[in-house]
C-alpha cells in the first residue's frame, strides 16, 4: 500500500525548519527566479544548496517550484536554473507552464516533474 506523503512549504527558514520538526516527509520552496509566490523570501542558490543537504540527511525530499509562465527571453536562465537543480539533486520540480514542462521532459529527463 502506497504511503500518502505529508509536503509543506517553506517561504523562509522558519517555515522550512517548522515543517520539518513538524515530521514533513517532503518540502517545496522556490528559488530567487521562476517561484510564483512573491509574498515568499525565496532562497538564493548557495541558501538552496545548503537546505537541499540538510533535507537530505534528515531523508526528507526537496522540491523546487519553477510555476512562473516563462517568457522566451528567460529560456537561457531558465535552463541554467535547471541545471543547477538537476547537479543540485533536488528530488522533483514543480511546473505550471507546459513548455517548461516540454523542456524538462526532453532536456533534462533525469529531473522528475
Amino acid at each position: 500500500m502506497n504511503r500518502p506523503e505529508l509536503l509543506a512549504p517553506a517561504g523562509n527558514f522558519e517555515a522550512f525548519f517548522a515543517a520539518l520538526d513538524a515530521g514533513a516527509d517532503a518540502i517545496y520552496l522556490g528559488g530567487k527566479e521562476f517561484g510564483a509566490r512573491q509574498r515568499a523570501k525565496n532562497f538564493s542558490h548557495f541558501e538552496l544548496e545548503r537546505l537541499v543537504v540538510y533535507a537530505h540527511r534528515r531523508k526528507v525530499k526537496i522540491y523546487v517550484t519553477v510555476n512562473t509562465l516563462l517568457k522566451e527571453r528567460e529560456l537561457p536562465s531558465l535552463y541554467r536554473f535547471l541545471n543547477f537543480l538537476r547537479d543540485l539533486g533536488v528530488d522533483a520540480v514543480i511546473v505550471q507552464d507546459p513548455g517548461v514542462i516540454f523542456l524538462v521532459r526532453r532536456d533534462f529527463p533525469e529531473l522528475p516533474i
